[in-house]
């Protein structure tokens, strides 16, 4: 197999269960949990086949940090316990290195993310009010005042952002 199509094969495989992650979350506000394990997988096997090779303590360590400081959140029910799985397996991809370039892109998009799915529900809101005339609408989860903000999504977008800076998904970098 061409060196190059397989660690476009690692990348693809990264952003798909990603994508997953981030849908599953809007659409039924849960990430399952063979997300999290196939983005370890996936590291696994990139680390033992990609020639350039990774500092598999800082890697470690990151999802290590990742993982003490969501479990705190959890404990607050700041995120879901899929969140936090999700964050701390997408850190293992990050290491020590890239994890507060991650945790920022991941507070941007997040913020943003939240910001307009709340500015979207109110306007709902304000529209389903003064809409007697229609009937009964019926509105997603994701769009009904009060739920949960999916966070998967900002988690995992916000490592697709940083998907080709990381030695083990960049041709090479």
């Amino acid at each position: 197999m061409n060196t190059f199509l397989l660690f476009d094969l690692f990348f693809w495989t990264y952003v798909a269960l990603l994508v997953c992650a981030a849908v599953f979350d809007v659409c039924r506000f849960i990430i399952p949990n063979w997300i999290s394990i196939g983005l370890v997988v996936l590291f696994t096997a990139a680390f033992f086949v990609h020639p350039v090779r990774v500092d598999v303590v800082s890697h470690l360590g990151a999802m290590g940090l990742v993982l003490v400081a969501t479990l705190v959140m959890y404990r607050f029910k700041v995120i879901g316990g899929g969140d936090l799985k999700l964050f701390a397996a997408v850190g293992l991809w990050m290491g020590l290195d890239a994890l507060p370039q991650f945790a920022l892109w991941v507070a941007i998009i997040g913020g943003a993310f939240s910001l307009g799915l709340i500015v979207l529900r109110r306007l709902l809101t304000g529209v389903l009010v003064a809409q007697t005339v229609f009937g009964q609408v019926t509105l997603p989860r994701l769009l009904l005042p009060g739920e949960r903000i999916p966070y998967g999504v900002a988690i995992a977008f916000g490592g697709i952002w940083l998907a080709r800076q990381l030695p083990q998904l960049g041709l090479f970098a």
